[in-house]
């Protein structure tokens, strides 16, 4: 089989710098291998750092400067889902989410709640529940939410 080179790739991570070097705390799954096969890569990250916090721990950086096309600092940019050592996954959200897909009535009442009626992801942040994000937020030991109803 031929190898798949994606026109863009997309990827959120804990940090970044403006020049594009990438450091995935945790778990990197394909990100990786998807960054390097792509024609174009934009990545997001819960914090823009600089330059020179990055080449102190060289080797915990697995994505270089020139594979990236655009670094784009989003905090709860992977949410609903998780950012290892940030927060956890929202399994309230998600859970609304399951109920929403059932059918394409609520599916759509979904997508125009939270994907089409909203004009960024701030705003789609401030429909969650006030107390919700800070549930969520990792424990600093663990990088996971401890106490989190995962049903």
């Amino acid at each position: 089989m031929p190898a798949i080179n994606p026109d863009v790739t997309l990827i959120h991570v804990q940090r970044a710098d403006a020049a594009g070097t990438v450091c995935i705390e945790g778990l990197s799954f394909a990100d990786i291998e998807q960054a390097k096969a792509a024609r174009a890569v934009v990545v997001t990250c819960e914090v823009l750092v600089e330059t020179d916090e990055l080449r102190r721990r060289p080797e915990n950086n697995q994505i270089p400067f020139f594979c990236v096309d655009a670094v784009v600092p989003v905090p709860f940019g992977a949410y609903p889902t998780a950012c290892y050592r940030h927060y956890d996954y929202d399994p309230v959200y998600l859970n609304g989410y399951r109920r929403h897909a059932a059918s394409d009535k609520a599916f759509n009442t979904y997508l125009e709640r939270f994907v089409h009626g909203v004009p960024d992801h701030e705003a789609f942040l401030a429909l969650q529940p006030a107390d919700q994000l800070s549930r969520i937020k990792a424990d600093p030991e663990t990088g996971y939410a401890t106490g989190l109803e995962r049903r």
